[in-house]
């Protein structure tokens, strides 16, 4: 959500009224996963391409290490914020560079050692086919040799029903331009045999009274996977799996884990 008058929004970008706040809303995950891939990053080295990597929350450290970057991503307001974050942080076009494309057709012409899908974008995958066309993209871009890293959250029954069909208050931010409250309400419905989850956020602007001066609605349907059949849909694409950990502190995967984290190589 921007306030004053803004750009219309796009009817292909997901991301139009998140893209300037993405980083204060989602800014825990740097605690979560931030230094693992920065590990691989250290490990595998660069250059260093990430599908679907929004405003560059992992991309951009990761170019610190690596030196140079491809950022794709399909939301051009979650590109633009991205070109922000790296003038900001000094770095010029010819360590990161911001294309726009759908993880699952783009095709840069390069091939990467390492390549990085963080924050689980193949949740946007609604279909097998969707995820076959994401992972031949890997497949195209990464070197021989080259490793593939990623994760996804474990979702289990008892924690889809804690939040299912039942307004939440998602938490309470300042706008990182203008400091006005906006406070977040999330709506989900989940669908057990699509495997499912959407989402109706309703956000609104307060003063700093309380008092709501703007409200609005928006709507977002992912996909989610148990990690059994991603880790089938990587061995049928041509996928080894290195190593799978139970979250990004590389602990060891099994049936309590909360996530299912994986560096794997192209056969």
């Amino acid at each position: 959500m921007t306030t004053g008058t803004t750009p219309q929004p796009s009817a292909d970008d997901d991301y139009f009224f998140e893209a300037d706040l993405y980083d204060t809303l989602w800014a825990g995950l740097n605690k979560l996963d931030l230094p693992f891939f920065l590990s691989t990053v250290k490990e595998f080295g660069g250059p260093v391409l990430e599908l679907a990597a929004g405003t560059g929350r992992v991309l951009l450290p990761a170019v610190r290490i690596a030196g140079t970057g491809v950022d794709v991503d399909l939301s051009v307001s979650m590109l633009e914020q991205g070109r922000r974050n790296a003038a900001a942080e000094g770095l010029d076009e010819s360590a990161v560079r911001f294309v726009e494309g759908d993880l699952r057709t783009v095709r840069l012409g390069e091939r990467f050692p390492l390549i990085l899908a963080a924050g689980q974008p193949l949740f946007h995958c609604a279909n097998d086919e969707d995820w076959a066309e994401a992972l031949a993209t890997v497949r195209e871009h990464l070197t021989p040799g080259g490793r593939f890293v990623s994760g996804i959250p474990y979702f289990r029954f008892d924690e889809m029903a804690k939040y299912s069909e039942r307004l939440y208050l998602a938490g309470e931010i300042r706008h990182p331009g203008t400091g006005q409250r906006i406070a977040m309400w999330d709506y989900n419905t989940y669908d057990l045999q699509e495997q499912s989850i959407t989402r109706r956020r309703v956000s609104e602007l307060l003063d700093e009274d309380g008092l709501v001066t703007e409200r609005r609605h928006t709507f977002r349907k992912n996909y989610y996977r148990y990690p059994n059949e991603v880790r089938r849909t990587l061995q049928q694409a041509g996928f080894t799996i290195e190593r799978e950990y139970g979250g990004y502190d590389e602990s060891p995967y099994g049936p309590d884990s909360e996530h299912y984290v994986w560096v794997a190589t192209a056969r």
